[in-house]
C-alpha cells in the first residue's frame, strides 16, 4: 500500500509543469506570432495612410483645376470691347481685360467673378520650396483689380502641394524633381504647368499685357497641368503614386 503511494506520488511530481525548453519554444512562438501581427498591423495602417494621402491630393488637385475653369469662363467679363473709345483697358477698374499675363509656371487673368460689377485679378503661380526642388506648391490668390493697380499682391488662399512639373515652355523643368527613394520621377517635370492658345488653337507665347509687344489680347483658351505626388508612398510598390491632371477652358471674351 505504501509502496503504491509512494510511485503514484513521483510520477506526479514527473508530469507536473513545464521544462525550460518547452517554456522557450512557446516563448519563441509567441514572440513570432506577435511579430506578425504587429507587422500587418504597421503595414495596413502605411497603406490607410497612402490611401488618404492619394485621395486628399486628388481632391485637392481637381478642386483647384476646377476653381480655375470656372474663373476662366467668366474671364473678360465685362469685356474691354463695351467701353467705346479706350482699346486699352489694363488701367480701367471697371473693365476686364482677360488674361494680363502668361508663362510656364504663371497666369494672370482680370474677370467679374461673382456678378457684382466688380473686376478682380486672379493670380496663378507655381512657387518651389526652400531647396529650389520639386515637389512645390501650385497657389491662386484674387484681388480687386483696383487693389491691383494700386500695388497690392494677393493673399493666396488655394493650394496645391506635390506638384512635380515645373515645365519652362522649352521641354525642360525649371526646378528639378527631388522625391526621396530608388524611382526617378524626373519625367514629370517638365510637362508645363499652364499653356495659352490663340483662336486656331495655336499655342500662344508668354506674353505680359502691361508691354504693349508682348500683349495677350490674342490668348483665347489656357490650359492647367499637375503632375502631384501625395505625402505617403505606397507600400507595395514603394514609390509615389503620381496623380496627373490636365483640363483646358477657352476664354469668354
Amino acid at each position: 500500500m505504501f509502496a503504491r503511494t509512494h510511485q503514484r506520488s513521483r510520477a506526479a511530481k514527473g508530469r507536473g509543469g513545464f521544462t525550460l525548453l518547452e517554456l522557450l519554444i512557446t516563448l519563441t512562438l509567441l514572440i513570432i506570432v506577435f511579430a506578425v501581427v504587429v507587422e500587418g498591423i504597421v503595414k495596413m495602417q502605411q497603406r490607410n495612410f497612402a490611401e488618404t494621402s492619394r485621395v486628399d491630393a486628388v481632391q485637392e488637385s481637381r478642386d483647384f483645376v476646377d476653381q480655375m475653369v470656372r474663373d476662366v469662363h467668366t474671364v473678360g467679363y465685362p469685356p474691354s470691347r463695351l467701353t467705346s473709345g479706350n482699346p486699352n483697358c489694363t488701367n480701367l477698374v471697371t473693365v476686364a481685360c482677360g488674361v494680363i499675363f502668361f508663362n510656364s509656371t504663371q497666369l494672370k487673368y482680370e474677370a467679374d467673378l461673382d456678378g457684382t460689377g466688380t473686376v478682380y485679378q486672379v493670380w496663378l503661380q507655381l512657387v518651389p520650396p526652400a531647396s529650389g526642388n520639386c515637389p512645390c506648391i501650385l497657389q491662386r490668390g484674387a484681388l480687386t483689380k483696383q487693389a491691383a493697380l494700386g500695388g497690392a499682391i494677393p493673399t493666396y488662399f488655394a493650394e496645391v502641394n506635390g506638384v512635380l512639373n515645373s515645365g519652362n515652355g522649352a521641354g525642360a523643368a525649371t526646378f528639378p524633381v527631388g522625391l526621396p527613394g530608388p524611382t526617378s520621377y524626373a519625367a514629370y517635370g517638365p510637362a508645363d504647368v499652364f499653356n495659352a492658345y490663340d483662336q486656331n488653337a495655336t499655342p500662344y507665347g508668354p506674353c505680359d499685357s502691361s508691354n504693349p509687344a508682348t500683349t495677350c489680347s490674342g490668348v483665347r483658351s489656357v490650359q492647367i497641368t499637375v503632375n502631384v505626388a501625395p505625402n505617403f508612398l505606397d507600400v507595395s510598390s514603394k514609390s509615389y503614386p503620381v496623380i496627373s491632371i490636365t483640363s483646358k477652358a477657352r476664354l469668354n471674351n
